[in-house]
């Protein structure tokens, strides 16, 4: 069943990974899995690392890696991803997430507990530890 299309962009800090219209849009925020269809109201929630799915029309979906970010629902109905990094899932691995895994383990135990450096490597610890589960599903 075919859903009344709407404007998406999806932009990482190198440049736009995708422009165009889509039926429905599926990610995961802080609060939980999301799906956005047209006339969604107006939103504006974090992305944790998960699959983004971008449905441009029956049987044809677009699927990418999102690393973190924000996404907006705008009023008009046009919905924005700002990712800090985002890939085609095919372009992903297990070998390629378990080696962030890895990196991020290391810097984590070279910080002493209760600095800065060790907040940030926590987080990055926790994405990776993530992406290692996300890898896993797809």
């Amino acid at each position: 069943m075919a859903h009344t299309p709407f404007r998406v962009d999806v932009l990482t800090p190198t440049g736009e990974l995708f422009g165009g219209e889509v039926e429905q849009v599926s990610t995961r925020t802080v609060a939980g899995e999301i799906g956005i269809l047209a006339g969604h109201a107006p939103l504006l929630g974090r992305l944790e690392p998960a699959e983004l799915k971008l449905h441009v029309s029956d049987g044809d979906v677009k699927r990418y890696v999102q690393i973190g970010g924000y996404v907006q629902v705008a009023q008009e109905g046009n919905v924005l991803l700002l990712v800090d990094e985002a890939f085609p899932v095919e372009e992903y691995s297990v070998e390629d997430a378990k080696q962030r895994q890895e990196k991020a383990a290391t810097r984590l135990a070279a910080c002493d507990e209760g600095t800065e450096a060790h907040r940030l490597a926590l987080a990055a610890k926790q994405r990776a530890d993530a992406l290692v589960r996300l890898a896993d599903r797809l």
